[in-house]
């Protein structure tokens, strides 16, 4: 038994809303798999269907598309039945082909694993294809070079082509009184020249046609008669030899007919899946989740036939409470509510992605069932109630616990005391089978049974009391009241005659009336203030975003000016290092005093402009006695003469610096220098100064002295002996260093090596 009977397909107009997502397909064939879809019961085969349209989703966010695919089946029983097809359907036999190697290549990707071993189906018909484009021309046409056959005809007939045509220009050169017209054409498939009438007498011709007017005759000159001959032969040669090419493609095409039927239905199933994703992604649907205990969780719920207009459908019933009983005035949305709930379990069970939030869950039913809308009978003569009854009782004969049953105005078209009757016998016995149902009443009973009763919700459509209009949410745990006295006022009814209808109520009923229109302002208030602060959130959210997106974007901004920036130091600073470097080569060759001092200077003035980069933190290479190093403050080459902790001593031309590891980086030792005249180097230069017992100003002179000559050296590390004593000299001196443009840094000796009485400095 199928899911859907023809009287519920057409109350949830599932075919009209087939026919939206029928539209993203690529090709007839996809079309036509969309519309044959019916919901299926199979748990296990839904969720492979959800499994294929989950990565469907992912290809076509990825620009996959089928490209023009035809459905080839009736050309296959048109070549079987007539044994003949054009040109232009051969070259969409090609087409199709192709396209569906294409998309065997498409989906190939380990992303789409299921996808791919669909596609994996496809035939390969490449040769196929290609033996017909090398036939067909675009214009469906046979080539003339298709077969070499083909080519040598072609050729010989363009030669006696031409050959014919000229001899008749000459014929026309020689007889140009008796032409009408020079000019060669054709007549009877022969090669003619038109005459005028009467000429046929002075020139041996054959005359094949004359004009309407009779003044005109289109002429073979007789000796031209046998060469016109030999180019109708060819011309029929040549048309034997298409027929025999033609043939030989149709049976190549038929052979291959089991293999092209088969692909033709994966290549429907695959553009099925395409237009399910197309759907999704144009329409927001979700794929839901798939309950269990004939649960329905509908969360905004939006009915495709609605299309803008739609107010998002939230409801949830099933599992404890069975049966959901929606009430509210007419035109309030309760018969649109039924069809969208069973609706959506429909589309879910077609594998049809539904346009409703992620959070949607729903149950799979065995069977379906509605009675929703007028169908009243005319032929059968049954009554709007007998019909609706009828329907009725069909559905409670195949209930079960599987089943979701729809029921609109449920005991309405009759008596209302009887109707009220025979909808609780109804709701009573749904309740005792056990099956999931919806029911839309006005009925008072009703209502009341819905809110006593345990296994049942009851609903409501809200309804704006202010402007007496709908507003087509559904509201949960609220009785729903029909407003007919209100929106009948509205209407012009005068209030003396609703005053006397209110009055036949009696205080119970006026008191529940008055008790559920004040739930409903307390409900719409509370959904107002609920979307007050949605919006609010979304504000915010939206602000935070954009905060975070300038943010990042002025952190980029930033990190690519300081990059710009330190990249611009940089090469100042390498040119200054540069030009130092000259400088103090040149000091080494200057033998006054003066003139170094002059080099100083420059130095000094060279190096205040130097930037201040940050150091690039780089890891401490791991050195032992014998390794070849440079100094990376200069660029000297030394080697390790001996490792202890934190401190590297080097050796470099001969004198001896101690270094933190993390100034140095291995090197490879240099070449052997070339033997050269020697040049005075001064090298007496103390790698040690003590200044203990001198005043400030004597101090600071004799480390002016001392720094020059370590400077001018070439060395860049020194001690500096001040002594402990209370510290005035030191902090003098640091001061001192501080201020000297070419003094790298400096700092306190380890302990052991005098503490807070010595100074290294690093130049």
């Amino acid at each position: 038994m199928s899911v859907l009977n023809p009287r519920t397909r057409r109350d949830l107009e599932l075919d009209s809303v087939l026919q939206i997502v029928a539209s993203y397909a690529a090709s007839e064939l996809g079309r036509a798999e969309i519309l044959s879809l019916s919901p299926t019961a199979d748990r296990e085969r839904i969720a492979r269907e959800f499994s294929l349209v989950e990565e469907m989703l992912e290809a076509v966010r990825g620009g996959f598309s089928p490209g023009p695919i035809s459905d080839l089946r009736p050309l296959i029983d048109r070549a079987k039945s007539k044994g003949d097809l054009s040109g232009e359907e051969l070259l969409a036999i090609a087409g199709t082909l192709e396209a569906a190697g294409e998309v065997q290549l498409a989906l190939s990707g380990p992303r789409t694993p299921r996808l791919s071993a669909l596609a994996g189906r496809l035939s390969d018909q490449g040769g196929l294809a290609t033996a017909i484009r090398r036939t067909i021309d675009d214009r469906g046409e046979i080539r003339e070079d298709a077969t070499p056959k083909l080519r040598e005809l072609g050729r010989r007939k363009r030669a006696l082509t031409e050959e014919i045509t000229a001899a008749l220009r000459r014929f026309i050169d020689r007889h140009r009184a008796l032409v009408q017209e020079p000019v060669v054409t054709q007549r009877g498939g022969r090669l003619v020249v038109p005459l005028k009438s009467g000429a046929q007498g002075a020139v041996r011709v054959v005359v094949h046609e004359s004009s309407a007017s009779g003044q005109t005759l289109f002429c073979e000159p007789a000796s031209l008669v046998q060469a016109n001959n030999r180019l109708r032969e060819l011309e029929d040669d040549i048309w034997r030899e298409r027929l025999r090419v033609l043939a030989e493609l149709l049976g190549r095409f038929l052979s291959q007919e089991k293999h092209i039927r088969a692909d033709m239905e994966v290549l429907a199933r695959i553009d099925s899946l395409y237009a399910r994703a197309r759907f999704a992604l144009a329409w927001e649907a979700t794929i839901p989740s798939l309950a269990e205990d004939g649960r329905v969780e509908l969360v905004e719920a939006r009915h495709p036939l609605l299309g803008a207009r739609a107010v998002p459908v939230t409801i949830g019933f099933g599992g404890e409470r069975k049966v959901a009983v929606i009430t509210g005035p007419n035109t309030g949305g309760k018969t649109v509510t039924l069809k969208t709930i069973g609706l959506f379990c429909a589309l879910t069970q077609c594998g049809v992605p539904i346009p409703a939030s992620p959070r949607t869950a729903l149950s799979v039913f065995d069977r379906i069932r509605s009675d929703i809308g007028e169908e009243q009978s005319i032929e059968q003569n049954l009554s709007t109630f007998s019909s609706h009854m009828k329907n009725i009782v069909g559905i409670l004969s195949e209930v079960d616990e599987r089943t979701l049953v729809l029921l609109d105005e449920l005991g309405a078209g009759t008596d209302p005391q009887e109707g009220a009757a025979l909808g609780l016998a109804i709701l009573e016995h749904l309740l005792e089978v056990g099956c999931t149902a919806a029911v839309a009443t006005h009925l008072t009973p009703l209502k009341n049974f819905a809110v006593k009763h345990p296994g049942v919700l009851s609903c409501s459509m809200e309804f704006d009391l202010d402007s007496l209009s709908p507003t087509y949410r559904v509201l949960e745990g609220v009785p729903g009241r029909s407003c007919a006295l209100e929106i009948a006022e509205r209407l012009g009814l005068s209030r003396e005659l609703v005053e006397r209808a209110k009055s036949s109520f009696s205080s119970g009923e006026i008191r529940a009336e008055e008790i559920i229109q004040e739930l409903s302002r307390e409900r719409a208030a509370a959904r107002r203030l609920r979307a007050d602060l949605e919006a609010e959130r979304q504000v915010v959210r939206r602000l935070k975003e954009d905060y975070e997106r300038r943010l990042s974007a002025l952190k980029e901004k930033k990190a690519e000016a300081i990059s710009r920036e330190l990249a611009r130091l940089e090469e100042e600073l390498r040119a200054a290092r540069k030009e130092l470097a000259g400088l103090i080569a040149r000091a080494r060759e200057l033998e006054s005093v003066q003139g170094r001092r002059e080099i100083l200077r420059r130095v000094e003035s060279l190096s205040g402009g130097l930037p201040h980069l940050p150091q690039k933190r780089r890891p401490a290479p791991r050195l032992k006695e014998g390794d070849t190093v440079r100094i990376l403050a200069t660029g000297a080459v030394g080697v390790v003469r001996r490792v202890q902790g934190d401190r590297v001593e080097v050796e470099v031309k001969g004198r001896r610096v101690e270094l933190p590891p993390g100034a140095l980086e291995r090197a490879q030792a240099p070449p052997r220098a070339p033997v050269r005249p020697d040049l005075p180097v001064h090298t007496s230069v103390p790698l040690e100064l003590s200044v203990r017992g001198l005043t400030v100003e004597e101090a600071r002179r004799r480390v002016e002295e001392w720094l020059d000559r370590l400077l001018l050296s070439g060395v860049h590390t020194g001690r500096l002996i001040h002594g402990k004593g209370t510290g005035t000299l030191r902090r003098a001196l640091h001061e001192y260093l501080a201020s000297l443009p070419y003094v790298r840094g400096f700092y306190l000796a380890p302990p052991a090596e005098g503490g807070e009485g010595v100074t290294i400095v690093e130049l």
